[in-house]
């Protein structure tokens, strides 16, 4: 299974693309399209918590970055 979703959020678009649904949730990568950064994820509630990091840290004097957290 292969699906792609595009989310634009807070004025920045990811581009969501799911890979397998193994163990009942997602794997995965986020390509921030604004930053071209691309990270993998190995879970739905990973995939939130990494943009949700990209989002808070906008404001951030340094460039936002994608992260595992």
């Amino acid at each position: 299974m292969r699906m792609e979703k595009i989310i634009n959020a807070s004025n920045q678009t990811f581009v969501l693309e799911i890979k397998s649904t193994r163990n009942n949730t997602w794997q995965g990568t986020i390509l921030w399209v604004q930053t071209q950064e691309k990270v993998a994820f190995r879970s739905a509630l990973e995939a939130i918590k990494i943009l949700d990091s990209a989002l808070t840290d906008e404001g951030a004097d340094e460039t936002p970055k994608l992260q595992i957290v």
